[in-house]
């Protein structure tokens, strides 16, 4: 019923499987997993810690010091935030142009395996 040549393919299969159950149990069996401190927070409570931790009313009122922080605070944001964008998009693109391919390619084998 099983071929030789596909007996080490189902074994692999069945070995990355059992990793992924187990793992899988794992994560599910711990409660209270750690989360991260910034998830827990609301965004204003984060702003607070990160960004103005430190300022004083004094600093409110003087302009050279908040044009300052404010552009140390976005400064690198501003170089990301194009890349980022031109990544998603790529990428994206990419993913449902050869989609067609992939799905194609799917069948042919499954059929071509059976």
């Amino acid at each position: 019923m099983l071929h030789k040549k596909k007996l080490y393919f189902w074994r692999l299969a069945f070995i990355f499987a059992a990793f992924v159950v187990i793992t899988l149990v794992l994560l599910w069996s711990q409660p209270q997993a750690v989360n991260s401190a910034m998830m827990n927070e609301s965004m204003g409570d984060t702003m607070k810690s990160m960004h103005a931790s430190n300022i004083t009313i004094y600093n409110l009122f003087t302009r050279a010091e908040i044009q300052d922080k404010m552009q140390e605070m976005h400064s690198h944001h501003q170089n990301q935030a194009t890349l980022v964008y031109k990544l998603h998009f790529l990428t994206t693109s990419t993913v449902f142009l050869l989609l067609p391919l992939i799905i194609g390619g799917s069948i042919i084998l499954a059929i071509v395996w059976i």
